[in-house]
């Protein structure tokens, strides 16, 4: 059995209201060293607050933060914490008229322990450019050089909201890579993202965060079991009603000869299909993608609401 380490970041019951607008109700999480969390949510559903409240910039109604062991009890972060914490900035963040160069120089300044301004270059992959202005890097040039700064100081404990916007397939890759040493390194990593696959690939566990309440919480391969169907394709001689009066088939879809379906009962589905089919071939059943696992676990919360309502 692996040894009990304390969590690198415990969050308990946090809560955060602006007037009558509730934003947080009772979050809790927490990210162990070495673990990527990934943080879902449509917009509006309140990833920006936590990740602010964590970091100090916004002030919780109630609630606990534990950084790296130790309790916040304000919105002020000790210097001895911050040297230990790596954050993704948005790009407006940073001066557009620094070049590459003297981006990293002035990042390094700020840790004691960190990487020189020379190492950040080359974690960027951006060797090429150090005197290039950062407003005229590409978005993707922008995003690796973001990425590169959040580590200035070697942290424990990074946060990157968006880490691959307007990065192309390789660059995107590449950071993924990159993620994947800072998790041997025993760095833990908390990520926001729109993209579904990154948190499939990236990912140790998925938090669906959707009106300020988490309505699921696992492995990506846990969430998408909590759907509640799978996907049936196959070569098939039955029409469309026949295909729809399957067992929990909810959804048909067909792209030239090759039917898709969506049920919600698959063995008896496949059952009857053999039975009512014997042409039937290049028959698959597989589970939910993730991006459709997080549409329906949302959805279904908006679904209650306005049912509610």
């Amino acid at each position: 059995m692996k040894p009990q380490t304390d969590a690198a970041l415990k969050v308990s019951n946090l809560h955060k209201s602006y007037n009558s607008n509730v934003v947080l109700q009772g979050v809790t999480l927490d990210v162990a060293p070495g673990e990527v969390l990934a943080i879902l949510g449509p917009n509006g559903a309140g990833k920006t607050t936590l990740i602010s409240a964590i970091l100090g910039l916004v002030k919780t109604d109630s609630g606990e933060i534990r950084l790296l062991g130790q309790r916040q009890d304000s919105m002020a972060r000790s210097m001895a914490i911050r040297q230990k914490l790596g954050v993704m900035m948005q790009v407006g963040s940073l001066s557009a008229n620094l070049t590459v160069f003297e981006q990293c120089d002035l990042f390094s300044s700020y840790f004691h322990n960190g990487y020189s301004p020379t190492e950040l270059v080359g974690l960027a992959g951006l060797e090429g450019h150090v005197k290039q202005r950062f407003s005229r890097l590409s978005g993707g040039q922008k995003q690796r050089l973001l990425f590169a700064l959040a580590l200035a100081g070697k942290p424990q404990l990074v946060f990157l909201d968006e880490p691959t916007l307007g990065m192309d397939v390789e660059a995107r890759r590449s950071l993924w890579q990159q993620v994947g040493r800072l998790k041997q390194q025993g760095v833990a990593v908390v990520l926001t993202t729109h993209y579904l696959e990154e948190a499939e690939q990236l990912a140790d566990r998925v938090l669906v965060l959707d009106q300020g309440v988490i309505v699921a919480s696992g492995s990506p391969a846990e969430l998408k079991a909590l759907t509640q169907y799978k996907v049936i394709s196959c070569h098939s001689a039955l029409d469309n009603a026949a295909l729809l009066a399957l067992p929990g088939v909810q959804e048909l879809s067909r792209d030239n000869k090759r039917i898709t379906l969506h049920s919600s009962q698959p063995e008896q589905a496949v059952k009857a299909l053999l039975l009512a089919d014997e042409s039937l071939h290049q028959l698959e059943v597989r589970s939910v993608a993730l991006e459709q696992a997080f549409l329906q676990l949302t959805q279904g919360s908006k679904t209650t609401e306005e049912q509610a309502a």
